[in-house]
């Protein structure tokens, strides 16, 4: 009967004992935390007026400039949210080009300062729970130092009476 060959055994186990230590999980891609359509319209408050579009034509026919306009509407605080259709409609009925634009972008703008204040609040929460779970691991870390975390028999405890002192 003929030996084993150990020049060829002993790579072949060393190899496959390499391959099965690179058989792990691939990781799970990041979870993304989705804003649905319902959830954004409930994030973002409904434009508010107060400063009507028509009293906006008004103020454009009277001969103010762009930068008057804009300012009675910052200072009544409105917010309007236009279809593009709505903004030819008044242009076409009085109201200027820079105008609508600042209006487009002020409406943009409230959108994503509500959806970026939305990311903050789950990010926060976010790192509130890891913050959780970091202090229940480190608090499991210290009582597995304990000496009387093993139980009764697990070596050495030197003990000062009562509820002393205990040294490890």
């Amino acid at each position: 009967m003929r030996r084993p060959d150990w020049k060829f055994i002993f790579p072949t186990i060393c190899l496959l004992l390499g391959l099965s230590g690179c058989a792990v999980q691939p990781p799970q891609p990041a979870q993304i935390d989705r804003v649905s359509p319902e959830q954004l319209a409930a994030l973002v408050q409904a434009p508010t007026a107060s400063l009507t579009l028509e009293q906006v034509v008004a103020l454009s026919q009277q001969g103010n400039t762009d930068a008057e306009v804009i300012r009675a509407i910052e200072q009544s605080q409105s917010r309007y949210s236009l279809t593009p259709s709505q903004v030819l409609d008044w242009h076409q009925k009085g109201i200027s080009k820079g105008v609508l634009d600042y209006m487009q972008q002020a409406d943009a703008l409230a959108r994503q300062n509500a959806m970026a204040d939305e990311i903050n609040k789950r990010e926060q929460v976010r790192a509130d729970n890891e913050q959780k779970l970091k202090r229940e691991r480190d608090a499991a870390r210290l009582r597995s130092m304990d000496p009387w975390f093993y139980g009764p028999g697990w070596g050495y405890r030197p003990y000062w009476g009562g509820y002393g002192w205990r040294y490890w």
